[in-house]
């Protein structure tokens, strides 16, 4: 994995979109390149900055007008092109962090207006494989009564064992079918890569509706330090 194929899947990377394998290409890259990291950091600073300061509503129809106009007369010649894919490619983040600061400053069009209900972030913390099945109805019940919850399930420890090809609840319902379940409502599962180290347990062993983080503890003071998550344990 090199950086322009890192530039050309960071979005699909972001958005847990990758097959677990080129998912763990991008990590290992991530981690030895020091500009990609950057520019990934930076995505995930406009993540949150749209998902705190953009509002249900569409744009006025006068912004949008604009934005055809200025779209459709948009002949820059074919090596200023060329030039401008290049840095996009090579540097996303330049593109992020002035996406950020605009939704930080700008907003004209949301001048006078309430501010837009935050919306509920919880990252729930699972270390034990006792009593799985009730942890996940407690996870349903929340979801159901707090429709627009975002939630990310991050496992570790024996919390991983859920999300292990062929494990099964107590009726023998393999719980793959049921993370499919929660990851059509939004949720997300993430697995501790230092316990599969720990326990000697092959990556390719984890579901595809889940996604290796280097370690479960970090994850979680990231989320609720650096995107304000609110946390909880199953």
């Amino acid at each position: 994995m090199n950086c322009v194929e890192s530039g050309r899947l960071m979005n699909a990377y972001a958005d847990g979109e990758l097959e677990l394998e080129t998912a763990l290409s991008i990590e290992e890259h991530l981690q030895s390149c020091v500009r990609c990291r950057g520019s990934f950091e930076s995505l995930r600073a406009v993540r949150v900055a749209l998902a705190r300061a953009c509002e249900p509503e569409r744009a006025p129809q006068s912004l949008r007008n604009r934005l055809r106009t200025r779209l459709a007369g948009d002949t820059a010649p074919p090596r200023a092109s060329a030039w401008r894919s290049s840095v996009l490619l090579a540097a996303p983040g330049m593109v992020a962090l002035a996406i950020a600061g605009w939704l930080a400053l700008a907003e004209p069009w949301q001048q006078g207006k309430p501010a837009a209900a935050a919306r509920t972030r919880v990252v729930y913390h699972m270390a034990t494989g006792e009593n799985t099945g009730a942890a996940l109805r407690t996870l349903k019940n929340h979801l159901d009564a707090a429709p627009g919850l975002k939630v990310i399930v991050v496992a570790h420890n024996n919390g991983i064992e859920f999300l292990l090809r062929g494990a099964r609840d107590e009726a023998g319902r393999p719980y793959a079918a049921i993370v499919r379940d929660f990851r059509a409502q939004g949720v997300e599962f993430r697995v501790c890569t230092n316990t599969l180290t720990r326990r000697q347990i092959d990556t390719k062993e984890v579901i595809d509706e889940a996604v290796l983080v280097p370690s479960g503890i970090a994850e979680i003071g990231r989320l609720q330090g650096q995107e304000g998550y609110v946390y909880l344990r199953l």
